[in-house]
């Protein structure tokens, strides 16, 4: 019997039969038209296949009914559908939004359904199951709660009732009926025709009448927090922010839930997964955010929605050691320019004790030792009157010149004395990082995405063993350096800790060491809560809310050096310290050398006075 409509269907479906010569208003008034009736009215809005599935007990071969409900939908809908009676082989089949199940009894049903993956059903399509012999009406409330656990239900439940087709159908989110699992009329088959046909697949998710959805959350600032209030635990953060308003557009409540593993993320396997993509693999929560971001084991075993938060994974690193003031002082120059002001100075001092030694002639003054003469052309002080002639000229390019290194260097020297006291280290790609021979540390979900990048040393890769450690504490460490190497993160969370602990220890970002990192809520395979879930965040993009959300946890002012008050300030001791500091030494210098010359005076003064008083003895 199999074969006949197997070939049935190659042989006369592709060809629009219509079977003619019976009046379509008379087919539908048959007994085994009821399911034709339905896929005609609602199985057309999507461009699909209907895939359609026998279960006898252990055998998919139809019973006579059954075969005769597939002759009717076939011939009297095949202007339009195609239809699909086994799975194609993984890489060629497509998973069937349109479904018809006819089973036999209730146990047939059971074995249908466990038969379902996400590979081969969309789980939030819509679904027409006959159940042939279904007696006891209690076993129809084990069916719908069958349905449930499977997270079916787009669905009606066609059973024979004293005679007559009748339609059931379920709703877990009915107002003040949350989660109760109980069957309904959806309509009967009276006369030919269905009752009520219009409204068998309602959208049961446009209001979900402040039902509660487990939500798996993990705490990562500044995606999903929490803090005690009146000893009530409140939920914050921007994927919080997210999922609260989509919750007030469609109506539920939320109710969080965190992994019982004492694992944040986890990692997914085929089984056994731990963490919150575990608890979603699981079915143990509705949907799941915390800084979950799309990756290959994340879209293999899970379902995710449109990105609901556009940033990058980045290196977080250190700052590099500030200059103290006294270094300041050699900052306006770069090395190359000292040497050249040295040789230059060097070259007119030469020039100048050329001048003092032989050509004494020229000269019509005394002119004191060259050193001195050096350091009042440099610095100022007292000197003799100056004649014009060529070597005064030669002396006032000097002066000249002297001027405008010294008027460089003060305006330089001012930018510098007010600079950050801690900039960003030149880490600012991962060529750059190598090259210092740092480490990268890392969570270990966040191993998949650096595992396979050729420019990420394996060797140089270490894991956090804890992944419940703070990221505060982290990027604290990192501050001073702690860490040996820089801190693969979420730019968010870098800029949550910059904005309220920069003050205390700031970290800085390498510019080009990033990729873009694409945040979304994540689901089990079967939900069927990723289409209008899907369609709030975008719109929340459209909105702009999400922008305005984000801009709340960050605070780019350690980064961008920008000042609180405009207006120029006045330099601190920390910053003219330096100066004070070299003011102070040459001045006890030159006490020691003040010093020396009294000494060396007196010393003189007696040695010439004995050698006078000798020479009178002698005398």
């Amino acid at each position: 019997m199999l074969l006949y409509y197997i070939l049935f269907l190659t042989y006369y479906v592709p060809r629009g039969v219509r079977c003619e010569g019976v009046p379509l208003d008379l087919f539908l008034k048959m007994d085994t038209s009821f399911i034709a009736a339905v896929l005609r009215e609602h199985y057309r809005a999507v461009d699909s296949p209907v895939h359609v599935r026998v279960r006898n007990g252990n055998y998919s071969s139809p019973t006579p009914l059954q075969a005769d409900l597939i002759e009717d939908m076939t011939c009297w809908n095949s202007d339009w559908m195609v239809v699909a009676f086994s799975d194609l082989p993984p890489k060629q089949q497509r998973a069937a939004y349109y479904s018809v199940f006819l089973a036999l009894d209730y146990d047939s049903l059971c074995a249908l359904l466990d038969e379902m993956t996400y590979e081969t059903h969309h789980f939030y399509g819509l679904y027409t199951i006959f159940v042939e012999q279904l007696a006891d009406r209690e076993i129809l409330t084990h069916v719908m709660r069958k349905l449930w656990n499977v997270s079916i239900m787009n669905v009606v439940v066609i059973v024979e009732d004293n005679g007559e087709y009748v339609a059931y159908s379920y709703h877990p989110y009915r107002e003040n009926r949350c989660g109760i699992v109980e069957p309904y009329v959806a309509g009967r088959y009276e006369n030919g025709t269905w009752t009520n046909l219009d409204d068998w697949f309602p959208d049961r998710l446009l209001n979900l009448h402040c039902c509660f959805l487990t939500v798996g959350v993990v705490e990562v600032k500044p995606y999903s927090m929490l803090r005690l209030e009146d000893n009530r635990t409140i939920h914050y953060g921007l994927e919080v922010y997210i999922a609260e308003t989509i919750a007030s557009r469609m109506n539920f409540s939320i109710r969080y839930v965190q992994p019982k593993d004492h694992i944040k993320w986890g990692i997914l396997h085929p089984s056994n997964s731990t963490g919150l993509v575990g608890m979603l693999q699981r079915n143990e929560a509705d949907f799941g955010f915390g800084s979950l971001g799309f990756s290959l084991s994340r879209y293999t075993y899970l379902k995710m929605s449109a990105p609901s938060h556009l940033t990058q994974m980045i290196m977080a690193i250190p700052p590099k050691r500030p200059y103290t003031s006294l270094e300041k002082l050699f900052q306006p120059f770069t090395i190359d320019a000292w040497l050249c002001i040295a040789i230059g100075y060097a070259a007119f001092g030469v020039v100048t004790l050329i001048l003092v030694r032989f050509s004494r002639g020229i000269l019509q003054e005394h002119l004191r030792h060259p050193l001195y003469t050096l350091w009042v052309l440099l610095m100022g002080g007292s000197g003799a009157r100056w004649r014009l002639n060529s070597t005064r000229l030669f002396l006032i390019g000097f002066i000249l010149n002297a001027l405008v290194i010294r008027t460089l260097y003060q305006a330089g020297m001012f930018q510098r004395l007010q600079s950050s006291a801690s900039l960003a280290s030149d880490l600012d790609t991962i060529s750059a990082i190598n090259k210092a021979g740092l480490h990268y540390n890392m969570f270990r979900s966040t191993l998949q995405f650096y595992k396979d990048n050729p420019m990420v040393p394996v060797s140089r890769i270490k894991v956090v063993q804890n992944d419940q450690q703070e990221w505060d504490d982290l990027f604290y460490d990192l501050s001073r350096d702690r860490l040996g190497g820089v801190m693969v993160s979420p730019l968010d969370c870098v800029a949550y800790y910059v904005k309220r602990r920069g003050k205390y220890g700031v970290v800085y970002l390498g510019k080009n060491t990033g990729f873009t990192y694409n945040l979304g809520v994540h689901y089990p395979k079967t939900t069927p809560l990723q289409g209008p879930f899907d369609a709030w965040i975008l719109r929340l993009h459209a909105t702009g809310l999400v922008r305005y959300w984000t801009e709340e946890f960050r605070d780019n002012r350690y980064w961008t050096n920008a000042k609180e008050d405009p207006e120029p300030a006045s330099l601190k001791w920390n910053q003219i310290s330096g100066g004070f500091a070299l003011c102070g030494t040459l001045l006890a210098l030159a006490g020691l050398v003040f010093l020396g010359e009294l000494i060396h005076y007196r010393l003189c003064n007696s040695r010439l006075g004995s050698d006078v008083g000798r020479s009178a003895n002698e005398a």
